[in-house]
């Protein structure tokens, strides 16, 4: 098995999942956002003020194709990257996407509450954030099915589940584990 890639939104749980699911499977994790960060010494919030969107997409693009994807990792990735066609591509011949989501009202929540979101991560459109999530699931949404092996509604599984759900997903030779949020 290749590489697996978590696509979808912010705060859909990407990055807990797959830490969970990189454990599970004894690979290692990365994350798109994380390691673009590190490589540039600065959160992308900073990055699009500094330099715009293009740059930072371009940034993203980089950093995606340049993973190291030796051993086959876990690789959570930023809630934009299947924007850019050439990602979308890279994402589907090099390994099994997983996309997760939830209702926009839920990501909503989701995104107030999680502090260290709103300060490394620059604000979409000038929209409310409830108004901001709505207009950019309209948009990604299909592109994150249409790329998507495997899909994980968030709202019905924690992180842990949900790792445990894409697991059984990958392997269909092992037992039919599904649970959902709170049945273990």
């Amino acid at each position: 098995m290749g590489p697996i890639f978590l696509i979808g939104y912010r705060c859909t749980g990407k990055t807990t999942t797959g830490k969970y699911l990189a454990d599970l499977l004894n690979k290692k994790f990365l994350d798109t956002d994380l390691v673009l960060e590190s490589t540039y010494g600065t959160t992308i919030a900073q990055m699009v003020a500094r330099h715009g969107w293009s740059y930072f997409r371009a940034k993203e693009t980089e950093t995606l194709v340049n993973l190291d994807l030796k051993n086959a990792p876990v690789v959570a990735t930023g809630g934009g990257i299947i924007l850019a066609e050439e990602n979308r591509q890279f994402l589907k011949e090099n390994g099994v996407v997983v996309y997760l989501y939830a209702t926009a009202s839920v990501l909503t929540d989701r995104i107030r509450k999680d502090e260290d979101n709103t300060e490394r991560r620059p604000d979409l459109t000038r929209d409310s954030l409830a108004l901001e999530t709505e207009k950019m699931l309209e948009i990604r949404n299909p592109l994150y099915q249409a790329l998507a092996a495997i899909s994980i509604n968030t709202e019905e599984y924690d992180p842990k589940a949900a790792a445990l759900r894409i697991k059984a997903e990958l392997d269909p030779g092992s037992p039919n584990i599904n649970f959902k949020k709170g049945e273990f």
